[in-house]
């Protein structure tokens, strides 16, 4: 019988498994239900119980200095879910004002050595072999009375994006205007995040070297009609960095999983020529994204994860639609591997407990 490490493993190598594996990014929401109802208290045994074939483990933000509630950019850390504010108005954007390149060299940029690495090689040391691991290009923020190992099995945490970074950092319409009438200034910017991030990632990728098969990246760069921003501009502002993170990984002999929600078809075969080897969200209701497409022009290259929705099926279907949504994305995109099931974002609050065990245990139950 496979182990979960060899079911994904073949997925993503094109070769089928005897089932599909499956996967969960995080449910937010409250899980004191969940812990109740499996007899738990974490979320590494959560995982576990549900039945996910991947575990995860993130670095820890040790450093000092960074305002309540205030990411390492000194932005706000909770811009997502009901509560949160996302690119708004009323909300800090600390370069919004800048004019010069020099400003941008003279912003408090996040230092790599502010981190706590080891805690993500020891969580990935403790979780069984047969398990397929996989290491965060995301860091948490200690909470008061949280312990390292506590903090790095929240879930969420915060990313490493470049595009959604300078979101953060200029406002939204700022960074988009800037994209035109200020290329300078977003090129330095760029410039300052990448040094970081490349930083980042190779004082994790050392720490946690031969215990991961795979490292989480990503960044939103689309809508559900389309891309943000032109080709051309992601292809001069964003596709360098993005190829440089990859080739790391790449040397540590780490495959990337990476996000990115929407449909951004321009740019696909850009992030597959780069190294790109598993793609979520996979939001299969979007025009362009329809399974049969996706599984014909891209299923030799790279492998889904996701495709079972988190705006209709999950939150509003009954069990049985959801069983019937698993059965096709498995049916179309899991022939010969390639797919690995599960939502197509985080599990929010309106997801019932009940249809996110149906949509596992479908999975679980198809052969082909």
């Amino acid at each position: 019988m496979e182990t979960s490490k060899e079911r994904i493993l073949k997925a993503v190598g094109h070769i089928q498994p005897e089932t599909v594996p499956i996967n969960i990014e995080g449910i937010y929401a409250d899980l004191k239900p969940w812990y109740d109802h499996f007899g738990i208290d974490n979320k590494l045994d959560l995982r576990h119980k549900i039945g996910v074939d991947l575990q995860c483990a993130r670095p820890v933000y040790t450093g000092s200095g960074l305002e309540p509630d205030c990411t390492i950019f000194q932005t706000p850390a909770d811009v997502y879910g009901a509560a949160g504010v996302g690119f708004g108005k009323g909300r800090h954007y600390p370069l919004q004002e800048v004019k010069t390149v020099a400003d941008i060299e003279n912003f408090a940029w996040p230092d790599p050595d502010n981190f706590n690495y080891s805690v993500a090689a020891e969580v990935l040391q403790s979780i069984p072999d047969d398990k397929a691991k996989r290491v965060e290009g995301k860091y948490a923020l200690l909470s008061p009375g949280m312990t390292l190992e506590e903090a790095t099995q929240k879930s969420g945490g915060n990313w490493l994006p470049v595009l959604c970074t300078l979101f953060d950092l200029f406002g939204f319409e700022e960074t988009l205007l800037k994209l035109w009438q200020a290329p300078a200034i977003i090129e330095a910017t760029v410039r300052k995040v990448e040094e970081f991030v490349l930083g980042f990632y190779e004082k994790l990728f050392e720490a946690t070297k031969g215990l991961a098969q795979f490292v989480y990246m990503g960044d939103d760069f689309a809508t559900q009609q389309g891309m943000l921003i032109s080709p051309d501009h992601w292809r001069n502002f964003l596709k360098p960095t993005y190829q440089k993170y990859f080739a790391l990984a790449e040397k540590f002999d780490l495959k990337v999983w990476f996000h990115s929600c929407g449909q951004f078809r321009p740019v696909m075969g850009d992030l597959i020529d780069i190294g790109m080897d598993v793609w979520e969200t996979v939001q299969t209701h979007l025009p362009g994204n329809e399974p049969e497409v996706l599984k014909r022009e891209y299923g030799d290259h790279i492998t889904f994860f996701g495709g079972i929705s988190t705006q209709t099926t999950l939150p509003f279907g009954t069990t049985e639609d959801v069983r019937r949504e698993v059965h096709e994305r498995i049916r179309v995109l899991g022939r010969n591997g390639g797919y690995i099931c599960g939502p197509d974002h985080g599990i929010m609050p309106d997801v019932p407990m009940e249809n996110v065990l149906a949509m596992y245990h479908e999975a679980r139950k198809f052969k082909f």
